[in-house]
């Protein structure tokens, strides 16, 4: 094997990467420079023609048309209306909040009347408070649901049609309810800082094997298809988008150099550009890879 044959951009890249996480180990955190060396390795021990295959489909999702900004444009979407969802929950929940203010649980004052009238209080208030969490909770996945269904249809250039939007939604409320009961049982569970580490992998494992379950079921329509690629594709295949991840890595962190710019009232709004830039480039590039994963 001669000195071209070992050479490669991507090679370089990884090499780099290696010292970086060893510069940075002590300033930004272990886990950051661990996160920067396994991206290093990846890039270094990968056969060179491989790493120059997944090199060309780093670089040729890098299109900023009209399709980029669509799909940022849907994002946006739904943030908005989970802002005003957000703003409808707190309005909704105001006025037995406020009622339950009125209880004294201590003092002369309590006897069996105001007892009774401060029980019937606590028990308007958590059951308004549940089923205005539960109709939330719904209305956010519908929300959801539209965002992302206008997402992938755009990437998969399919048709705008009512009946997947219901199915979809449907998908997406059995399979976001899952996840967040597994967050919430772990979180509640694991003691610090251990089940922040495992809310992070679970947070990351969402995110990846749900844009797998939204391309299949775009693509497909179908619920067990959809979730049999989800598990089968996104995680039986994982070796093929070890290389992307790298890629997604490296790109937050140079994204994320442009946070530290901002300054007051500005970085939320930077982070905010940021994250929806990040995302619409992560949903193209992982369509690229499951076009001939999937």
């Amino acid at each position: 094997m001669n000195l071209k044959q070992l050479v490669s951009l991507p090679r370089i890249i990884g090499v780099a990467l290696l010292v970086i996480a060893a510069l940075v180990y002590g300033t930004q955190g272990a886990l950051r420079a661990a996160l920067l060396a396994i991206a290093g390795l990846v890039l270094v021990l990968t056969p060179t023609e491989t790493g120059r295959k997944h090199w060309q489909e780093f670089l040729s999702s890098w299109k900023l048309n009209k399709e980029f900004v669509t799909i940022m444009l849907y994002d946006i979407l739904f943030w908005a209306l989970l802002a005003v969802l957000a703003l409808v929950l707190a309005n909704v929940l105001r006025a037995p909040y406020e009622q339950l203010k009125l209880v004294q649980f201590g003092g002369e004052s309590i006897n069996l009347g105001n007892l009774q009238a401060y029980n019937a209080i606590i028990e308007n208030f958590f059951a308004a408070t549940i089923i205005a969490l539960i109709v939330f909770w719904l209305l956010v996945v519908v929300a959801y649901s539209l965002s992302r269904g206008l997402i992938w249809l755009t990437l998969l250039e399919k048709p705008m049609q009512r009946p997947f939007f219901v199915r979809f939604s449907l998908l997406n409320i059995a399979w976001c309810t899952v996840w967040v009961a597994l967050a919430v049982f772990f979180m509640a569970t694991m003691t610090q800082p251990v089940g922040a580490y495992v809310f992070l992998i679970l947070l990351l494992l969402y995110a990846h094997l749900t844009s797998v379950l939204h391309y299949s079921y775009t693509k497909l329509r179908g619920f067990g298809l959809a979730i049999k690629d989800a598990f089968g594709v996104g995680l039986g295949q994982l070796g093929r988008f070890a290389h992307a991840y790298c890629y997604f890595f490296i790109i937050y962190v140079i994204l994320s150099q442009f946070q530290r710019i901002a300054t007051g009232t500005s970085e939320l709004f930077v982070t905010f550009i940021i994250f929806l830039v990040f995302m619409a480039w992560y949903r193209t590039y992982l369509r690229n890879i499951l076009r001939h994963t999937a």
